[in-house]
């Protein structure tokens, strides 16, 4: 199935584009979709993108517009068409 990824600024930079389709297993969760993109686009993807093995804690996932804090987090399933946007924490002062 196929899920799209939008993401923003160094998010951006890192994966290449600003819309990126990524074609995942049935199943599959917002954290395997995360994972495939950035396996697919090496070690600059993944220095933004990841912490370690997990998914930086300095993002903000959404899932078809809502925040996935609200859903089940980055376990939360996927579906066919859906839309995962990938936003920079920024802080203010």
């Amino acid at each position: 199935m196929r899920v799209t990824i939008k993401s923003f600024g160094p998010v951006r930079r890192a994966l290449g584009s600003n819309v990126v389709d990524v074609e995942v297993s049935l199943g599959a969760t917002v954290a395997d979709v995360i994972r495939r993109a950035v396996s697919d686009r090496g070690a600059s993807a993944a220095s933004i993108i990841l912490n370690g093995n997990d998914i930086s804690g300095n993002l903000i996932i959404l899932l078809n517009r809502r925040d996935t804090d609200h859903l089940q987090g980055l376990l939360t399933p996927v579906h066919d068409g859906d839309e995962i946007t990938i936003l920079p924490h920024v802080q203010g002062g």
